[in-house]
């Protein structure tokens, strides 16, 4: 194998870690409709972006665009396991096509840490991709940092 080659395949799981973090613009949607019994608190909040993380979880899976392109900043910042950054445009190059995520399903509850308008998510992953004929599985963790501007968490670096 080639040097590139094999930079890919480590790069791969740290790719779908990376986009493993949410929740569905349905949920989103309804969570908005709904009133939140802890408006207002850190508890709501942390609820509010466990529920963009599996949002954006499903949306990599179905390979949905739309739904996670409506909670990435325009600024966001991936960095994969090669330390290689990666931008927006890249992350939903990946889930519209160029790797096919097969599951992306937490292990454990999403952890998450709320400081005003931003959030730190730390999710444990089980994960199955398929990309260039390739299937990878593994389990793992990622972290992502989620700021609130609007009224929306949007995901800006992980």
């Amino acid at each position: 194998m080639n040097h590139a080659r094999i930079t890919r395949l480590i790069a791969l799981p740290a790719t779908v870690l990376v986009l493993a973090g949410g929740t569905a613009a349905a949920s989103i949607a309804n969570a908005a409709a709904t009133p939140v019994a802890h408006a207002g608190t850190a508890r709501s909040a942390a609820n509010q972006v466990r529920t963009a993380e599996r949002t954006l979880l499903r949306a990599s899976v179905a390979g949905d665009t739309r739904t996670a392109g409506a909670l990435l900043a325009p600024d966001l910042q991936q960095i994969d396991v090669t330390g290689a950054p990666q931008t927006r445009a890249d992350y939903l190059a990946t889930i519209g096509g160029g790797v096919d995520f097969v599951t992306l399903k937490p292990l454990k509850p999403i952890s998450v840490r709320v400081f005003g308008n931003h959030a730190v998510t730390r999710v444990n992953l089980k994960f199955k991709v398929v990309a260039g004929g390739l299937t990878v599985q593994h389990d793992g963790w990622t972290t992502d940092l989620w700021r609130r501007h609007g009224g929306h968490w949007k995901l800006v670096w992980s």
